[in-house]
């Protein structure tokens, strides 16, 4: 297959020479190929192509569409973000910078992929002994299928989302690792993998202090928190509309805890853990008092068509956070199924949990709140950031959809 990278940067550069080596023809084009050794006009290797590879930075790409000729039936690879200097995402909840090419391109085979590692991964995608999972998304089905074959071809764990309008998710996903590499300098050798559920069994010791935990819901994510927190020492208490009910009832004889009402939980606790549908975190807010309280929100606000209703200029996190004034809000919890809360151990380690909060103490509490559950607790600075975290939980979804299974959770990769 002839494939043209349009971009001679690190990102160019570095899939040009991985896919040389998986046995590809590649071209390289650039704006001013005398400049570059090798390389070609933009339109000349967009020309020679079956497969067009875009690696500029995502402010250039207009001026490449222009220089780029007819790309009517290529298949062009979208390996861009539409980053701010802040790094903030300029294009997002509602559009893509992947759907944004595609209206530039109209008769193009937009795939986006390539995004969301950095060029030390994409030159060897196995980091800490597993393969990276590169995940893909397109409206073409055959294009997906090309380019999930070179995914695959460079070493990486590929998996193809469908529409091209996940890379929604895709790009904050991008975000997440520049946030985790470059903000809170865990390296630039970092990814994330999707990875099933492990047969060990779940070891949990004691935690230390043990603390006042309300649980604010009694299902599938609020009882597995309960059930995970009262076995590592924890005094929990869970909070619910009906403390008679036969599940609450079940729920309190199985692990110990006592069922109250929400508000006499939250004011026996010092962390509240908010798993009620977050339509319900409205009623709560004007019936309870956080103030002072340490509170983890595990909710995602998902609208019709199964949309968030908050997008990259906020998140449902912050607008919580409005909503309980003198509160200390957490994100967690959020991008997992309740499989992976009741077995947080995947097939080669502890699946991480993310989460983000403004209060330097808390993150403490947190994380060995995180820890006790079974995850490796990954913090990924200030609350703002769940902004990544609540379209990390649409990706697996997506994912999950996709795959045929839930049993599974993301792993940090590194080496």
């Amino acid at each position: 297959m002839h494939i043209g990278i349009i971009g001679a940067g690190k990102v160019g550069s570095t899939l040009g020479a991985a896919f040389t080596k998986a046995g590809q023809a590649v071209t390289m084009g650039v704006r001013s190929p005398g400049e570059t050794p090798g390389a070609v006009s933009v339109a000349e290797a967009v020309a020679a192509a079956e497969v067009v590879v875009l690696a500029t930075p995502f402010a250039a790409v207009e001026h490449v569409v222009d220089a780029a000729g007819p790309m009517a039936g290529k298949v062009v690879v979208d390996a861009t973000n539409p980053l701010l200097p802040s790094l903030a995402l300029a294009v997002g909840h509602s559009d893509s910078g992947g759907e944004v090419l595609q209206r530039l391109v109209p008769r193009a085979r937009v795939v986006k992929c390539f995004n969301t590692v950095g060029v030390e991964v994409m030159a060897n995608p196995t980091v800490g002994g597993r393969q990276a999972t590169m995940f893909l998304c397109g409206d073409d089905a055959g294009a997906r299928q090309t380019v999930l074959g070179l995914a695959r071809a460079l070493g990486f764990d590929a998996v193809e989302l469908g529409p091209l309008k996940h890379a929604r998710l895709l790009e904050p996903a991008a975000a997440l690792w520049i946030q985790l590499a470059m903000v809170e300098r865990r390296g630039r050798r970092i990814a994330l993998r999707l990875e099933g559920a492990g047969a060990q069994a779940k070891v949990v010791t004691p935690s230390t202090p043990s603390r006042r935990v309300a649980v604010l819901g009694a299902g599938h994510i609020g009882g597995g928190l309960a059930r995970a927190w009262a076995k590592a020492g924890h005094a929990v208490t869970v909070g619910v509309r009906a403390p008679t009910a036969a599940d609450s009832r079940g729920l309190a004889s199985e692990t110990g805890a006592r069922v109250t009402t929400p508000a006499e939980a939250v004011a026996a606790s010092d962390v509240v853990a908010l798993a009620v549908p977050a339509q319900g975190v409205e009623a709560l807010a004007t019936e309870v008092r956080f103030g002072g309280k340490l509170v983890i929100d595990c909710t995602n606000h998902v609208g019709p068509g199964f949309t968030l209703s908050f997008g990259h200029t906020t998140s449902w996190a912050e607008e919580v956070a409005r909503r309980l004034p003198g509160a200390r809000v957490f994100k967690s919890f959020n991008a997992q199924g309740a499989e992976n809360v009741a077995q947080p151990l995947s097939v080669s380690g502890p699946s991480a949990n993310f989460f983000c909060g403004d209060d330097a103490a808390g993150r403490e509490v947190v994380s060995q709140l995180v820890q006790d559950v079974g995850f490796e607790p990954v913090s990924v600075g200030a609350l703002r950031q769940a902004r990544l975290l609540e379209p990390l939980m649409m990706l697996w979804v997506t994912a999950a959809r996709v795959m045929g299974q839930r049993a599974m959770g993301f792993r940090l990769l590194r080496d």
